[in-house]
Parts: C-alpha cells; sequence; structure tokens
C-alpha cells in the first residue's frame, strides 16, 4: 500500500488506488483527473481552485469541510 501514496509536496498526496486521490493540492506540476479530491480547510494552500481545477474531471468528486466551499 505504501508503495501507492506519492507526497508531492507541502501537504499534498497522490494515492493512487483503483481511484486517485489526492488531498490539499497546492502547486500542481502537472494537470491530472482525480477520482477524489479531499480538501481538509479553507486556507489558501491546501484549498487552491487553481490546483483543483488542475486536477478536477467530469466525474470527480470533491470532499471538503464547509468552509472550504466557497467558490
Amino acid at each position: 500500500m505504501i508503495k501507492n501514496i506519492h507526497w508531492l509536496g507541502h501537504d499534498t498526496f497522490k494515492i493512487t488506488t483503483p481511484k486517485v486521490i489526492y488531498t490539499d493540492p497546492f502547486k500542481i506540476k502537472k494537470e491530472d483527473t482525480a477520482d477524489i479530491i479531499l480538501i481538509t480547510h479553507d486556507h489558501y494552500d491546501h484549498c487552491s481552485f487553481g490546483d483543483i481545477k488542475k486536477l478536477q474531471g467530469y466525474n470527480t468528486i470533491i470532499v471538503t469541510t464547509e468552509d472550504s466551499n466557497e467558490e
């Protein structure tokens, strides 16, 4: 399982199981399509709308806190 967890910097992790999961995407260098994006809170370096857009596909599920759901 640990080989499927990739640290991308700061608090961003990419988990590759049958689903592609990102946590707190920040300063994403490559566009990708996530199945699930997890946002832990509303700070700019955890809830970066520009980085979320780099990963969001048509069927991406975003799980976030209420205070992060402003846009």
